[in-house]
């Protein structure tokens, strides 16, 4: 009885038995017609980044606001304040710094700029699913998805009340929560269990309870990502536009009916910022829809 050779017949490794000349010989067929299949095969398409029918051309410039009666008095206030600054002052408090201060010992993932000369302070941000982060005597709180498990209204408000507070204490000025974006589109998301579950109506109930608990008194929450962040991977755009971020492919039904949703809820709740998505929507940028 002979040991099995081994013996390379080009897409796999066989293991056979000198008793067995049939088998040998069926297995380099298979080989060689696998090879031959490889050779003679087309090169595969590279997949279009936008799918046809989805692309959306950028918009320049924003909108002019001021145009929604309920917010004239409030817009009126702060073009005045703005029309009063000069170049300097618009361009510090429109640019970030500071990124992971909390290094420092300071509660702050990020700083805006100040304009004191208008009274237009510097504004603390910090940025955690589960309250306020990499800083000591806080909570960690029960994450988006568990709290809108719940079902619970007052659960929820009572959640993001209870972040308020502690932002609050630490001097946090900017909560950049709660998440609505990824709404859980792809089950392995990796950010998913930060919003309140793959559900646009209860994604959009857990926002508003907690945004209206984080409002209650002196902080300001921010819904996000505004909008199609379905995944980390490829979701930022470099620079040099070697690595383009992903585009995330909505028709307008299912964008307005599924995704948009739980924006509009938190506008409606009065939410006081919100956080584009870095990832492509139908083919452009999605701060510049």
């Amino acid at each position: 009885m002979h040991e099995p050779e081994q013996v390379w017949s080009g897409a796999f490794i066989s293991r056979i038995s000198l008793e067995e000349p049939t088998l040998g010989i069926r297995s380099l067929i298979c080989g060689l017609l696998y090879l031959t299949e490889v050779a003679s095969a087309t090169p595969t398409q590279k997949r279009a980044a936008t799918a046809d029918g989805y692309y959306v051309t950028p918009y320049y410039p924003a909108p002019f606001g001021g145009w929604v009666g309920e917010w004239a008095k409030s817009y009126d206030k702060a073009k005045k304040l703005v029309d009063s600054m000069t170049l300097a002052e618009k361009t510090n408090i429109t640019a970030g710094s500071g990124l992971f201060m909390e290094m420092q010992g300071i509660p702050c993932n990020g700083n805006t700029g100040s304009a004191d000369r208008v009274g237009f302070p510097q504004l603390c941000l910090n940025d955690a699913a589960t309250g306020i982060r990499l800083t000591d005597n806080v909570t960690v709180f029960p994450d988006g998805i568990t709290a809108g498990a719940t079902f619970d209204k007052k659960l929820l408000y009572e959640r993001g009340a209870a972040i308020r507070k502690e932002a609050r204490g630490k001097g946090v000025n900017v909560w950049l929560g709660p998440s609505v974006g990824p709404i859980g589109r792809k089950p392995k998301g990796g950010r998913n269990w930060e919003g309140f579950g793959a559900d646009p109506a209860l994604q959009a109930i857990g926002a508003r309870e907690t945004i209206k608990g984080v409002q209650g008194q002196g902080v300001i929450a921010t819904i996000k990502h505004l909008i199609g962040n379905e995944q980390e991977m490829y979701r930022r755009q470099t620079t040099d536009f070697v690595s383009p971020a992903y585009s995330a492919n909505i028709g307008d039904r299912t964008l307005h009916e599924l995704y948009l949703w739980p924006f509009a809820e938190a506008v409606r709740a009065g939410v006081g910022a919100a956080t584009t998505a870095y990832n492509r929507v139908n083919g452009t940028i999605s701060s510049e829809h």
